[in-house]
């Protein structure tokens, strides 16, 4: 598989885009291309977005196939629509993605799916077909069990580089194959180095965070990363229960949509959810402490913080908001706040 499908959300199921006969290719927003964003998009939106589409203008991309995107916010809805003049040529597909999560917007998100993986199939002139999907499902199932067991491991111990190392791995999944991706996480399991104290166990959650070396920046700067929640970690693999449903595009509706939530996502049944679930993830992992790493303007996830700092106090765990464009270039200038924290924290 080497003909690439572009995508740009968590919400894309790559089981889909490989069943079709692609490989997936995410479009991480780091690179070199010359800021030219603002002559298609407003100069204070989403600095993922921008990146993105800087890269699309620059010619800094493999040849794609066609893009995926998912309508998960506005600025991911003016990508889509910039795209057309940046790329006029690129087939794109646009995925609504239900902003509550009830019964409706399940249903509703199985025929985006269904739709979506009718439209890959068509775009490489193949057959449909739901046994390659769930064969392609079985595979990744695998990836996200040995991805899990990863984070086990690093949820009790403090091993230097495995934190790094599983960024590898789910950024392999993304840009590669599962295949590949399967193949490093089963000979990762078991750490390659021996583990060690004296780093502050932290609980790390926000958009993206892409980059294996920021992870080993942060062991540097005293820091263990015993779990994380970002739209290119553990949520990027998500599970998919093949036995939630009969229909295979509502079980994976319902695996994408009871994972912790993208902030601009809500149950409406229980609103504070998302914060109820970052306090989960941080006992779960041990952590001591918990940092959120956001994105500028990104009102979705400014707007849950209130709420999610106030259920951190509640149990007693501290917490450290840092925002930026969440790229090695701009973390280096939140040295000094993270070692702070840290130190604070005690071993």
């Amino acid at each position: 598989m080497n003909k690439k499908i572009g995508f740009t959300c968590a919400y894309t199921p790559v089981p889909l885009i490989e069943a079709a006969g692609f490989s997936p290719f995410r479009i991480f927003p780091e690179s070199k291309a010359p800021d030219q964003a603002g002559h298609l998009l407003h100069d204070n939106l989403c600095p993922h977005v921008k990146k993105v589409l800087d890269r699309a203008l620059a010619d800094d991309l493999p040849e794609l196939e066609g893009m995926v995107f998912i309508n998960s916010c506005d600025s991911m809805r003016r990508l889509a629509d910039a795209w057309h003049e940046a790329k006029p040529d690129d087939p794109i597909i646009l995925l609504d993605l239900p902003s509550g999560i009830n019964s409706l917007s399940l249903d509703f998100l199985s025929k985006e799916y269904e739709r979506l993986a009718k439209t890959l199939f068509k775009w490489n002139n193949e057959p449909f077909s739901t046994e390659k999907i769930k064969d392609e499902i079985a595979k990744w199932n695998l990836l996200a069990a040995s991805v899990k067991k990863i984070e086990g491991i690093m949820s009790r111990n403090y091993f230097p580089g495995i934190a790094s190392g599983l960024q590898e791995i789910i950024n392999t999944a993304a840009t590669d194959s599962t295949d590949k991706a399967l193949v490093m996480a089963q000979n990762k399991i078991e750490p390659e180095k021996p583990a060690k104290g004296g780093q502050s166990p932290v609980f790390v959650f926000g958009n993206l965070l892409f980059d294996p070396k920021v992870y080993d920046l942060f062991e540097e700067w005293n820091m263990h990363v015993t779990a994380s929640d970002f739209c290119t970690t553990s949520r990027f693999v998500t599970q998919v229960d093949t036995k939630a449903d009969d229909n295979i595009f509502r079980s994976m509706a319902i695996s994408y949509m009871e994972q912790t939530p993208c902030a601009r996502t809500m149950d409406t049944t229980k609103p504070g959810n998302i914060a109820q679930k970052i306090v989960q993830r941080a006992k779960e992992s041990n952590a001591k402490g918990v940092i959120v790493f956001t994105l500028k303007f990104c009102d979705p996830y400014l707007a849950r913080i209130p709420m999610i700092r106030q259920a951190l106090q509640k149990e007693s765990i501290p917490f450290l908001m840092l925002e930026g464009d969440c790229t090695m270039g701009s973390m280096g200038q939140q040295q000094t706040r993270i070692e702070a924290f840290t130190e604070m924290l005690g071993v």
